[in-house]
């Protein structure tokens, strides 16, 4: 996401997942997908939801199954969090997205977890991994990684590429010679300012097109995330997705409306919104609670209370 107190009103918005680059067949709990597709409106219920999200949030594997299928495709929590508006739906992407060409997530796993989401925002929506996804749904591709916020509202586009304050030291990854989470680290640490390493930072390439560097790419962005230790717990990690078209609410692979701490209010208004915009379709309100330390472990849950509908 973006540096703090830039265009706060833009990161307002929404933004979107990831796209297969070979779908092995080797992928333990695939009946996850079967079962969304038998269900009505391919969505499954919140108990359903709760049990593939914390089984996913401790599936640490480094592929999907080869080394041209990162992770991401199949384990871990693709989260996006947002700010409700009475104008706008928030799985809409951003007009700064759409003429970035890029949506900012956060990747939530046991090693990558974080304690806070951008800005302090408590709620937003989930997508399905592509390899679990509906598949009535839209793939959407990642384009990037980084360790932590990488301050991409003001990065090249689609927000992967060099930041105006470093913009030669802070390209992708693998166009400045790093491709480990230890050349990650040492780069990280030789940001003229420490306060500004978080633009000094290049991001990992795991787009389709690195075929099979794509996996180990994403798996050493999380390493990185490790190596830097507990004094960036607090802080999340962020993702690069590409845009995808306006008010296309029933094809987008959202699994779940989100809230932490006070934000179900929030939540309830992405479900109302999202089914009037469906006309009809429920997807289910869960409750992430954050760790509160670099030891503890996010969970998950689901309360009928909660729900609208």
């Amino acid at each position: 996401m973006n540096k703090p107190c830039a265009m706060l009103w833009v990161l307002m918005l929404s933004l979107p997942g990831c796209q297969p680059l070979d779908q092995s067949p080797s992928i333990p709990a695939a009946n996850e997908q079967s079962t969304a597709a038998k269900t009505s409106g391919t969505v499954l219920n919140g108990p359903a939801v709760v049990a593939n999200l914390t089984r996913r949030y401790n599936d640490v594997r480094i592929n999907c199954g080869s080394v041209s299928t990162p992770a991401f495709l199949c384990a871990g929590v693709i989260v996006r969090s947002t700010v409700p508006g009475p104008t706008y739906s928030t799985w809409n992407p951003s007009p700064h997205s759409q003429q970035s060409g890029g949506v900012s997530f956060s990747y939530l796993r046991k090693d990558s977890k974080f304690q806070k989401l951008i800005f302090g925002q408590n709620s937003g929506f989930i997508f399905y991994p592509i390899l679990n996804s509906p598949p009535d749904k839209r793939k959407i591709e990642v384009l990037c990684a980084y360790p932590i916020d990488g301050w991409t509202q003001l990065r090249e586009k689609p927000g992967c590429g060099g930041h105006p304050y470093y913009p030669t030291q802070s390209r992708r990854c693998q166009t400045i010679g790093i491709t480990t989470a230890e050349q990650w680290m040492t780069h990280w640490r030789a940001a003229p300012s420490p306060g500004n390493a978080p633009a000094y930072q290049c991001s990992f390439d795991v787009r389709d097109s690195m075929n099979h560097l794509g996996a180990d790419s994403f798996y050493q962005s999380i390493r990185a995330r490790s190596l830097l230790g507990t004094s960036w717990f607090h802080q999340h990690n962020e993702l690069i997705l590409a845009t995808w078209p306006q008010n296309i609410a029933k094809q987008l692979p959202i699994e779940a409306f989100f809230y932490v701490n006070e934000g179900l209010a929030n939540a309830r208004h992405d479900q109302r919104d999202f089914y009037n915009s469906t006309g009809g379709m429920v997807i289910p309100i869960i409750k992430i609670v954050l760790p509160s330390t670099a030891s503890a472990e996010a969970t998950f849950s689901f309360s009928q209370a909660d729900q609208l509908y």
